[in-house]
């Protein structure tokens, strides 16, 4: 058995060790694949990171849309829904870059930048018109890295994703393809750690992995903490 799976939820909270090795020095652990996990909440566990630990902020974070998954993605313990606001300001100091998805609904709270990164859900000549579902055909990500704005296409539309078979096992509501993530890592070639203070299903950590840099990735809920060390416990996956 490893630790995480013999982890106190109470031990966590308090000391923000990390969930897989059961350290934490607030810039890193000691988990020899260099990704932290760590089970709290992020705003809790904010004063307790160093403010060089990170080279680049990327997280998916609350929208404070109020949108409430489909049934396909309700487990039986808890309902995910979308309905706290974020605030990007904090985050900010931490990291000399940072990528937020989501940051048309906050955008007001952050600087001015035209490096914007847009994800295409849907193919290019698809006909949006008549398409009334209620999640998003296209995201949208604000960041300060230094480059043009610019999109990647890659179809997710429900079971329909492409890409890699691991995102095609539903994980969590706002899961995100590691190749999206991989993406945005690749226009910040001079990040070698990245902090993703909203884990969700740990795309982040195991994009992270996949190109050999480190990770500091939290997320409040524990069954999204241990879907995220299961992922992190296969070997580095190839990629093109």
């Amino acid at each position: 058995m490893r630790l995480w799976e013999f982890r106190n939820r109470k031990t966590l909270i308090t000391s923000f060790n990390c969930y897989r090795c059961g350290t934490f020095n607030g810039a890193g652990c000691d988990c020899s694949d260099g990704q932290t996990v760590i089970h709290g909440d992020c705003r809790e566990v904010l004063p307790e990171i160093e403010k060089g630990a990170a080279d680049l902020v990327l997280t998916d974070p609350p929208y404070g849309i109020d949108w409430k998954p489909r049934v396909n993605h309700r487990g039986s313990e808890h309902i995910w829904h979308d309905n706290e606001t974020f605030d990007p300001v904090p985050w900010l100091s931490i990291g000399r870059h940072h990528c937020f998805w989501g940051a048309q609904y906050f955008a007001d709270k952050l600087p001015p930048s035209e490096a914007w990164l847009v994800w295409v859900k849907r193919p290019l000549d698809f006909d949006f018109s008549n398409d009334h579902r209620t999640y998003a055909t296209v995201e949208m990500a604000w960041s300060d890295l230094e480059v043009k704005p610019s999109f990647k296409c890659q179809t997710w539309d429900g079971g329909m994703r492409q890409g890699a078979s691991e995102n095609r096992t539903f994980c969590h509501p706002s899961q995100k393809p590691i190749e999206l993530m991989r993406w945005v890592m690749g226009k910040a070639d001079d990040c070698e750690t990245i902090l993703d203070p909203f884990a969700g299903s740990f795309t982040t950590a195991r994009a992270a992995k996949d190109l050999g840099r480190k990770s500091i990735c939290i997320e409040l809920e524990e069954k999204y903490v241990e879907i995220g060390c299961k992922r992190l416990e296969q070997g580095v996956l190839a990629f093109a």
